[in-house]
């Protein structure tokens, strides 16, 4: 869906199939995109104003300043700042536009601040989790910088942009279905078109602002529209349900964020669900956006200690966990994770200790697993063995067969039988170094090299 400015500002959803697309317009009228994945809904305006040319929509309208000091870069940082389902920032131009990266993202930066901000004073216990980084000037939003591989004229279309975008994206690995992505697209446009987004039920979204579009509409509250529609607003039941075609929104209100009609009013005019009885916060049976995994959970967070020994790291399924060593996240309250095991070259996962045991994958559920432990170790340890007398040593491994003396690398942490087998006029009389005692066999729990020899006599 899109949303466009009408005469008065509009803000329009309209949902299908498995996905839901959302953006602003400036118009009036849907038209089905021809798109197949996404399924981006269009609705016209009936009254659009140009922008001057080589002038920037974010230039059009107040806002505050905010000066981004990271190095452009065409991948996600990892580890997230703050840990949990991310908001990752995307600055997008044509393969044959300008680049105009260091103006915009210091506009990214302030519209995630100032979204940041309306978000805690709608509602102190929540707020967007945007992807954070740290830099020279501390900690701020992560943003990406993409040329992608379509023309301006292969973007043209309102039909297939969206569409054409998020494949680009994905296949440039910004496809997690924990992740959805705000993209300010910096190309020709529909000077009435301020906005593309769509989400798939997997969790994959993305929310496109066109910076040439739509002047006077703040692109912050693009964003935070249509980052609400991606996680779930509005849905069927809530009572204030707009009348087609305006579906997916609130008619309540028109100060609500999810009103079908927007203008210039700054974020900080509009209203977070009025009356709380509709998407944000309600009582209902149908999807509640303040229950969203995408929002930090600012009165329940939980800490995740992991603590590593030997080579190797731990990640998580949800960004936000990658820890080298020993470390403690916070998490959402009832937030259920997968942790992997990363050995470093030539080691392996011995064992998880704490609220996880064994080798494979750990699952805890952040707030009632206080600590995880992994240890790491060589992948094998040498194993020496020798012979006095006659006889002969084997393993219950392959690999050891000693009739004097040999030595072999075998599987570390895995407990290894040795057996001593006299020869004949000759008897069995004792072990020694790590093999200890009378009895013929002997077992080894390989946590490190060692050796042991065998020592035969005479009967």
């Amino acid at each position: 869906m899109k949303l466009r400015k009408l005469t008065r500002g509009s803000l329009v959803l309209a949902a299908a199939g498995l996905a839901l697309a959302v953006g602003i317009v400036a118009g009036a009228g849907t038209q089905q995109g021809q798109t197949s994945r996404w399924q981006v809904h269009d609705l016209r305006l009936a009254e659009a104003r140009a922008l001057a040319p080589g002038v920037p929509a974010a230039t059009r309208s107040a806002r505050s300043t905010a000066a981004w000091c990271g190095t452009a870069r065409q991948t996600d940082q990892a580890p997230n700042v703050v840990a949990g389902n991310p908001v990752h920032w995307i600055y997008a131009i044509p393969s044959d536009g300008p680049d105009a990266f260091s103006t915009w993202a210091s506009a990214m930066q302030a519209d995630a601040e100032s979204i940041d901000a309306w978000w805690r004073a709608s509602d102190p216990t929540r707020t967007l989790r945007s992807d954070l980084a740290q830099f020279s000037c501390g900690q701020q939003v992560d943003i990406s910088m993409i040329r992608l591989s379509s023309s301006s004229g292969q973007l043209a279309s309102v039909n297939t942009r969206f569409e054409r975008i998020a494949d680009a994206l994905v296949a440039l690995q910004f496809s997690s279905d924990f992740t959805k992505y705000v993209v300010y697209y910096d190309g020709p446009v529909e000077p009435e078109i301020c906005g593309q987004g769509g989400s798939l039920r997997s969790g994959l979204g993305f929310a496109v602002v066109y910076t040439r579009a739509c002047p006077g509409v703040p692109p912050n509250t693009t964003v935070a529209h249509e980052v609400l529609h991606t996680i779930g607003a509005v849905a069927p039941g809530a009572p204030h349900m707009c009348p087609e075609p305006d579906d997916g929104h609130v008619c309540d209100d028109v100060h609500d964020m999810m009103y079908p009609y927007g203008d210039e009013t700054p974020i900080t005019g509009l209203t977070l669900d009025t009356g709380r009885d509709d998407y944000y916060g309600h009582s209902g049976a149908w999807t509640d956006t303040q229950d969203s995994p995408w929002l930090v959970r600012l009165d329940r967070q939980s800490p995740l200690a992991v603590a590593i020994s030997g080579p190797g790291s731990i990640t998580a399924d949800v960004p936000g966990l990658l820890c080298t060593q020993t470390c403690t996240t916070s998490w959402n309250a009832d937030t259920t994770l997968a942790l992997a095991a990363r050995p470093a070259p030539g080691s392996k996962l011995v064992r998880w200790g704490g609220a996880c045991s064994g080798s494979g994958t750990c699952r805890v559920v952040a707030g009632r697993a206080p600590q995880v432990s992994a240890l790491f170790g060589p992948s094998t340890y040498r194993l020496t063995v020798a012979v006095g007398g006659r006889g002969a040593v084997r393993s219950s491994r392959p690999g050891i067969a000693c009739p004097t003396r040999c030595s072999s690398l075998v599987p570390s942490y895995a407990p290894l039988r040795l057996t001593a087998s006299p020869a004949k006029g000759w008897r069995f009389k004792s072990w020694a170094g790590a093999c200890r005692g009378t009895k013929p066999a002997c077992t080894l729990p390989m946590t490190a090299a060692t050796s042991a020899r065998a020592v035969f006599a005479r009967k």
